[in-house]
């Protein structure tokens, strides 16, 4: 081996199976908030609740939300350790399903004037590359890792985290972001919309005028990703996920992801997909991770584990 170059590995993991096991009550959004918070759109509003005790009513017309099964995320402060890369893909273990229709172009049934005017608008819930079968908007991220970073938490802190209104589309689709870290909500629209959040820790709905923004701040960690939807435009929909360390990731188009800075060790890693829910146990898959190396971990959806949806 040539010096200067590193190595890599792949992860030896605690299941034996190829293909993960979808674990019983994946996917859940948490339990729903009927709170809200109307923030001042010039300052920054931290956005926080205690854990409730009950469960609020869905609204009319909507799926009770599932149960949340993972367990509460602790991050370890660091100690003496080495950092090494968990890094690898996302794919789908059959034909990558055709894209569902959610307003055709020109017929949208809510402000056609700015809504599907240049294109359809496509479902997001299971986005699978043609040519790789990478899955996109899979997140990716380390359960209770056994040590932290700071330059991996320096970095996270420093992040700009952008949520955005587009031609009637939540971007990005899944997103994740470290508790403490502001995240600016924006509207690139010229009519309004709401943001209705539903996560157990931070949970509110705010109208947002075309063409404005406002910042919130989630400052507790969630135990599994929760929904976003905007009432005005029913088909607009979205995730977040909040952690209270860095080492998480949402895979690219080609279903790829990297998570640099991890400790070394024994770690536990978790894989969540919106229309499987966990595709690893809620608590994570076991990896080994070493010191100043590639750790790749692939891991196959299995079609049979994708739930019926929209």
């Amino acid at each position: 081996m040539k010096r200067g170059f590193s190595r890599r590995l792949v992860c030896w993991f605690g299941t034996a199976a190829l293909v993960p096991i979808l674990a019983a009550g994946c996917g859940g959004s948490g339990e729903v908030s009927d709170a809200t918070v109307a923030p001042d759109p010039s300052i920054s509003l931290p956005v926080t609740k205690p854990a409730p005790s009950g469960k609020s009513a869905p609204a009319a017309g909507e799926a009770a939300p599932e149960a949340s099964a993972a367990p509460r995320e602790e991050a370890a402060p660091e100690k003496g350790a080495g950092w090494g890369t968990l890094k690898g893909r996302i794919v789908y273990g059959g034909d990558p399903p055709a894209p569902k229709v959610l307003q055709e172009k020109g017929k949208a049934v809510k402000d056609p004037e700015m809504c599907a005017v240049d294109a359809p608008i496509l479902s997001e819930r299971l986005v699978v590359d043609s040519a790789t079968k990478g899955v996109r908007y899979a997140l990716v991220y380390l359960s209770r890792p056994t040590a932290v970073n700071d330059d991996a938490r320096r970095e996270a802190s420093a992040s700009t985290v952008l949520f955005t209104q587009k031609k009637c589309t939540f971007e990005p689709h899944v997103l994740a972001v470290m508790a403490g870290v502001p995240i600016d909500l924006r509207s690139n629209d010229p009519k309004n919309h709401n943001v209705n959040v539903r996560l157990s820790n931070t949970s509110f709905n705010q109208n947002i005028a075309g063409r404005q923004s406002f910042r919130v701040t989630p400052t507790l960690p969630e135990r599994s990703p929760g929904r976003v939807v905007c009432d005005v435009h029913p088909w607009m929909t979205a995730w977040w996920m909040v952690l209270d360390h860095p080492y998480f990731a949402v895979t690219n188009a080609r279903g790829e992801f990297e998570i640099k800075h991890a400790p070394s060790g024994s770690q536990k890693v978790v894989v969540w997909q919106e229309a499987v829910g966990f595709v690893t146990p809620p608590a994570g898959d076991s990896v080994t991770i070493t010191a100043g190396e590639d750790c790749v971990k692939n891991v196959t959806i299995d079609p049979a584990k994708v739930r019926p949806g929209e």
